[in-house]
């Protein structure tokens, strides 16, 4: 696939946040004065509040995280991802669901900052309670936001010399390259863990059957839907092994697995069959050291 191609198919999206750092470090003084004392506050590091309260503000963060990476692919700068353009308006829905519920957690936070600094004060005593530790708006310190970039190569311009233009789209195609590389090999390996999951339930344990959930499934069923959307850079070796998955489970229910052992040995065999073939495909790929950069 041409890099044009690729530009019409994917963009760049990058996710911040950051929750209020409530814990300051130690100094080898204190830890020493207070070495032997038993306080949960006090771990190396001293907790400016109880720790919990954050929690949901922090599970928000997490799962916003989670939902990018369920659409997306691996990208060569780290907190950046490559995103199918397809997918966009879901993300968006859903980031814009937990930028909401980011600030909900974080204003129940602030109603309740008042009451945490004062069980600080009587938890870390005189010696540790600082009041310089506690801003005195603790809503600056959360964000929570993301933004979309366009792929493209460097434009030549006036400003950059012919020697300077050409290294910079070595660089970009590099980049690209690496990216390609990491995109598919993530694939491959995900497709892998779903399909070895599956064949693990399937697999007889000291001669019974185990239990197959209707969730494994499903798990199966929305990789190979989702997967000509995420396949922005046309792996046709892996949607072979996607063709060749879904007319093995076309019609299979795990209903009908369990109370068919001739269903249930067939495919199993497939399944095993099509496990190894993925393996094979993960180790066909590119060995070249693959280094996720810094965003510079």
């Amino acid at each position: 696939m041409n890099e044009k191609e690729i530009f019409k198919r994917a963009c760049l999206i990058q996710l911040s946040s950051s929750v209020w750092q409530s814990s300051r470090v130690l100094n080898q003084k204190v830890l020493t004065q207070k070495i032997g004392q038993e306080n949960e506050w006090l771990r190396g590091r001293k907790f400016l509040i109880n720790p919990e309260l954050l929690g949901p503000v922090k599970t928000a963060v997490q799962q916003a995280r989670k939902t990018v990476q369920k659409y997306a692919l691996p990208f060569p700068i780290t907190s950046i991802y490559l995103v199918p353009k397809e997918s966009l308006a879901a993300i968006d829905e859903r980031l814009q669901y937990f930028k909401d519920r980011f600030w909900n957690k974080a204003s129940d936070f602030e109603a309740l900052y008042g009451a945490a600094k004062e069980e600080a004060e009587s938890v870390l005593g005189q010696d540790l309670f600082n009041e310089a530790d506690y801003p005195a708006d603790i809503m600056t310190k959360f964000k929570f936001d993301w933004r979309y970039f366009e792929l493209s190569t460097p434009g030549k311009s006036k400003i950059l010399s012919p020697e300077v233009y050409q290294r910079e789209k070595e660089k970009f195609t590099s980049l690209m390259e690496e990216t390609r590389e990491l995109a598919m090999t993530a694939l491959r390996e995900e497709f892998s863990g779903v399909v070895t999951n599956l064949v693990d339930r399937l697999t007889n344990n000291n001669g019974k059957p185990k239990v197959i959930s209707n969730a494994m499934f499903n798990k199966l069923h929305e990789f190979l839907d989702d997967f000509s959307t995420r396949n922005i850079f046309d792996d046709e070796e892996l949607a072979e092994l996607i063709e060749q998955a879904k007319s093995v489970t076309t019609g299979v229910s795990p209903y009908g697995l369990k109370y068919n052992d001739v269903m249930r040995k067939k495919i199993t065999n497939d399944m095993s069959d099509l496990s190894k073939a993925i393996g094979d495909a993960i180790e066909d790929m590119p060995r070249r050291k693959l280094r996720l950069a810094a965003n510079e």
